[in-house]
C-alpha cells in the first residue's frame, strides 16, 4: 500500500493525536454518568470516525501492473537489381555485393524475422526473402523507381511497414520526378530511407541514335540524315562516324568530342530514283569501350516522286508567317500555297511551285477545296481570308476526312466565332504575350521534332520567344508537348475525329534562324518544322503517294515500344476487303496483323509491339499481285550498362520528399531498432489505484458520526 498525504505527514500525526486526546477528554468529562459499556461504545465510534478522517488525509492507494499492447510493425528493404548494380562500388566490390554485405552487417539477413520484408526491383518490384537476396544477380535491363515503389505498396505488406529502405545507385529511366514518387509513400505515412551505392565515374562508352525520321523524301532532293552521339568517359577523343547506304559506306566524318556529352553527326544524301534505302550510322569503337552493340543505328529513307501539299492561311501577316512560308518553300518536300490578307478585303494568293501557277488559287469554302492538301496551317484572324464557311469547312475536313490542322500563332479567329469548340485543342489569350523559354515534356519524347529541340536547345542556346497564356485547360485527350518556364502549356497536340490538330501558343520562333551557333541552311527552325510536319503525316497515316500504300510512324523503334501502320488508298478504287499485314524479321515470318478499318472503310490501322530486336519488314499484297513493303529496325538501348554514374541527387530528393533521408550503411541497424521499438514486447506500466476515494468510506464516516451523536442525545449527553 502506498500513501500520498494530502498535507504533510507530521501535521496529520499531530492532528490525529489532538483529535484522539480531545475525544478521550470530552468523553471522560461528559460520560461519567453513563455505565462503562455505553461510554466505551461512544468512544469507539468517535475513534473509528477519527481513524477514517486520518485515512482520508493519508490518501492510501495500491499499485497494479498494466500490460502494454504491442503494435506489430515491419521494415521494407528494396534492393536494386538492375544491371548498373553489377558495377563497382567505392570499396572495389560490386554494388550489389556491397548491399548484401551492409545488410548482413546490420543483422537483417540473419534469421527469419517476420518484421523484415524484402523486394528486388528493376523494371518493377519482385517479392524476395533473405536467402534470395544473397543469390539474385544484378541483370535488370532498366530501373523504374515509380513503378517499382507502386508495386511494393500495391502488395499491401504485412505487418504494416514503418519505413522503406532503398538500396540503389539512383539510376531511374522512368522520367517521373522524385517528388511525384514520394507522394505515393507519403500518403501512407511511409518514409523512404535511401542508401547510395556506386561512384561518380561512368563507363567509357559511345552510343548513337537516330535524331530525325524522314517517312518520305523526294527524288533529287537533298535530305539531311542526323544522329545523336552520346559520349561517356571519352572526353577529347576523336570520334569516327561512317554513313552506310544499303550496307556500303557512302560518307564519313571525324568529330572532336571535347567535353560535350552529346554530338550531332549529319550527312546530306540525294537519290535520283524512288525506292526505300537503309542507312546506318556507324561509330568506330574507342579504347576500352564498355559496350559495342550501341555503336550503330539504322533508319530507312523512302524516296518518292510526289510532294506534300500545304495550305497556309494568314489574316494578320507577320514575321512568323513569312519565315514559315519561306522555310517550307526552301524545302523540296513541300508545295505550299498561301492565302495572305492585305489592307481592306484584298487576299494575295502565293504559290511556291512555279509548275502550278496555271491554276487559280481559290479561297476554300467547301471540303472539296481542301482535299488536294495534306496540311493546313492557320495564322491569326483567318476569318478575314476564308470567312466562317471556310473555317467550318476546315473543321469538317479535319474531323471527317483525316486532315491535319496546325494553329501556328495561337488563336486563329476572334472570340465568339460560331465554330466547333473542339476544333482547337486549347484556347490562347493572344492579347497577353510574355517572354518565355520553352522546354519539352516527356509526352513528346518520341516525337522527332521535339527530340531535336531537347537535344540541341542547350547547345544552340535558343533565344527567348513569345508565349501566350491559355484561357483554360487543354481539351480532353490532348497532349502537351512543350511548356513554358512556369509549366504552363506552350504547344498542345490533339486528335480530332479522324484528323489531328496542333496548336502553338508561341511566336517569334523565326528568331531561331538567326541563332549564331547554327548554320543558316541547316538551322533548328527549318529542321523543327520539317520534322514536325513529317511526324504529323506519319502519325495520321497520310502519304502523298498515289495508289495503295502502307506506312509506319517510325523506322527506328526501341524494343518494347509500339509501331503503328496505316494502309491507305489514294486515287484508285478502294478494296472490298482490307489486306493482311505480314511481318518478317530477319527473313523469317514474325507475325500477321489484321487491319482495323477506319470510318471511310478504305483505310485501316494496325499496331505491333516487337519482343525481339532485328530488321523487320511489314508487307501487304494488293489484288493485282503487287507487294508493298515498309521496313523498320528494332533496337535495344542498354543504358544500364553504359550510364553507370551514381545519382545521389535523385536518391536524396526521393528520401527528403517522402519524409525520410539519405543515410549511410552504418546507420541502418540503429534506425531499424528505433523504427521497430513499438512492435517489441515491453515492460508493463505501473498504475496507482486510489483506495480512499470510495463513496462508501464517506457514507461510513457519516454513519459513525451520526450514530455517535444520536446515542449521546438519547442518553442525555451534550
Amino acid at each position: 500500500m502506498i500513501f500520498d498525504p494530502a498535507i504533510p505527514i507530521h501535521w496529520i500525526i499531530a492532528l490525529a493525536v489532538a483529535m484522539l486526546a480531545s475525544a478521550a477528554w470530552f468523553q471522560w468529562r461528559s460520560a461519567r454518568s453513563l455505565n462503562p459499556l455505553r461510554s466505551i461504545f461512544l468512544l469507539l465510534l468517535r475513534i473509528s470516525a477519527i481513524t477514517l478522517i486520518v485515512a482520508l488525509l493519508l490518501q492510501p492507494s495500491r499499485e497494479e501492473k498494466v500490460p502494454v499492447p504491442s503494435s506489430p510493425k515491419s521494415v521494407i528493404f528494396a534492393i536494386d537489381t538492375s544491371a548498373s548494380m553489377a558495377e563497382a562500388h567505392d570499396n572495389g566490390a560490386s554494388r550489389i555485393d556491397s548491399v548484401r554485405a551492409d545488410l548482413q552487417a546490420a543483422g537483417v539477413l540473419s534469421g527469419a524475422d517476420p518484421s523484415h520484408l524484402f523486394f528486388n526491383f528493376s523494371d518493377k518490384a519482385y517479392r524476395a526473402n533473405a536467402e534470395s537476396i544473397l543469390k539474385t544477380p544484378a541483370l535488370g535491363e532498366t530501373s523504374r523507381f515509380h513503378t517499382s515503389i507502386a508495386e511494393i505498396l500495391k502488395a499491401s505488406p504485412q505487418p504494416p511497414p514503418a519505413a522503406l529502405f532503398v538500396f540503389s545507385d539512383g539510376h531511374d529511366f522512368e522520367l517521373v520526378p522524385p517528388g511525384q514518387t514520394a507522394r505515393l509513400t507519403r500518403a501512407r505515412d511511409l518514409p523512404i530511407f535511401t542508401i547510395p551505392y556506386g561512384t561518380t565515374a561512368s563507363a567509357r562508352d559511345i552510343s548513337v541514335s537516330i535524331a530525325n525520321y524522314h517517312p518520305h523524301t523526294f527524288i533529287r532532293q537533298k535530305t539531311r540524315l542526323e544522329a545523336i552521339i552520346r559520349v561517356f568517359g571519352c572526353e577529347h577523343e576523336s570520334i569516327n562516324v561512317d554513313l552506310l547506304c544499303d550496307g556500303k559506306k557512302v560518307s564519313g566524318l571525324i568529330l572532336e568530342a571535347g567535353t560535350a556529352p552529346f554530338l550531332t553527326a549529319g550527312f546530306d544524301v540525294i537519290h535520283e530514283e524512288p525506292g526505300q534505302h537503309e542507312y546506318t550510322f556507324r561509330v568506330a569503337p574507342v579504347a576500352n569501350e564498355k559496350e559495342l552493340s550501341n555503336n550503330t543505328a539504322t533508319t530507312y529513307l523512302n524516296v518518292i516522286s510526289e510532294r506534300i501539299r500545304i495550305l497556309e492561311i494568314e489574316g494578320q501577316p507577320f514575321w512568323d508567317s513569312t519565315f514559315l512560308r519561306r522555310s517550307f518553300t526552301r524545302n523540296d518536300k513541300f508545295d505550299i500555297d498561301s492565302l495572305v490578307a492585305f489592307t481592306g478585303n484584298r487576299v494575295r494568293p502565293i504559290r511556291s511551285n512555279p509548275d502550278r501557277v496555271e491554276g487559280d488559287l481559290k479561297v476554300p469554302s467547301r471540303v472539296d477545296d481542301l482535299m488536294p492538301y495534306n496540311i493546313v496551317v492557320l495564322g491569326r484572324d483567318v476569318s478575314r481570308v476564308i470567312g466562317l464557311d471556310g473555317i467550318r469547312a476546315i473543321g469538317e475536313w479535319v474531323k471527317d476526312h483525316g486532315g491535319i490542322l496546325v494553329f501556328s500563332r495561337g488563336k486563329a479567329w476572334p472570340d465568339g466565332t460560331n465554330v466547333d469548340p473542339d476544333l482547337e485543342p486549347i484556347v490562347w489569350d493572344t492579347g497577353s504575350p510574355r517572354g518565355a523559354r520553352i522546354s519539352v515534356t516527356p509526352q513528346a519524347g518520341s516525337v522527332p521534332a521535339f527530340k531535336l529541340l531537347r537535344e540541341v536547345a542547350a547547345e544552340d542556346r535558343f533565344p527567348e520567344v513569345i508565349a501566350f497564356p491559355s484561357t483554360g485547360a487543354a481539351k480532353t485527350l490532348s497532349s502537351t508537348f512543350s511548356v513554358a518556364e512556369d509549366d504552363s502549356p506552350a504547344i498542345v497536340y490533339r486528335r480530332f475525329g479522324d484528323g489531328q490538330t496542333m496548336s502553338l501558343g508561341v511566336a517569334n520562333l523565326w528568331r531561331w534562324v538567326f541563332n549564331p551557333n547554327a548554320e543558316y541552311d541547316n538551322n533548328a527552325y527549318d529542321r523543327f518544322w520539317d520534322q514536325l510536319t513529317l511526324w504529323l503525316l506519319a502519325n495520321g497515316g497520310v502519304t502523298p503517294v498515289e495508289g495503295y500504300s502502307l506506312t509506319a510512324d517510325t523506322s527506328n523503334l526501341l524494343l518494347g515500344e509500339t509501331i503503328r501502320f496505316r494502309f491507305s488508298v489514294h486515287g484508285v478504287p478502294p478494296l472490298e476487303t482490307l489486306p493482311a499485314v505480314s511481318l518478317i524479321r530477319d527473313d523469317r515470318p514474325a507475325a500477321n496483323l489484321t487491319l482495323t478499318p477506319e470510318d471511310d472503310g478504305a483505310s485501316g490501322r494496325a499496331e505491333f509491339t516487337p519482343t525481339e530486336t532485328g530488321r523487320y519488314s511489314a508487307e501487304i499484297t494488293t489484288p493485282d499481285g503487287k507487294r508493298i513493303a515498309t521496313r523498320f529496325i528494332v533496337f535495344r538501348q542498354d543504358m544500364e550498362r553504359t550510364e553507370t554514374a551514381m545519382d545521389r541527387t535523385y536518391l536524396a530528393e526521393l528520401a527528403q520528399a517522402s519524409g525520410g533521408k539519405m543515410i549511410s550503411a552504418d546507420e541502418i541497424a540503429p534506425l531499424i531498432r528505433d523504427l521497430l521499438r513499438s512492435s517489441a514486447e515491453q515492460d508493463p506500466l505501473i498504475r496507482r489505484v486510489p483506495l480512499w476515494d470510495k463513496p462508501w468510506i464517506y457514507l461510513l464516516l457519516c454513519f459513525l458520526l451520526g450514530l455517535e451523536w444520536y446515542n449521546r442525545r438519547r442518553w442525555g449527553l451534550t
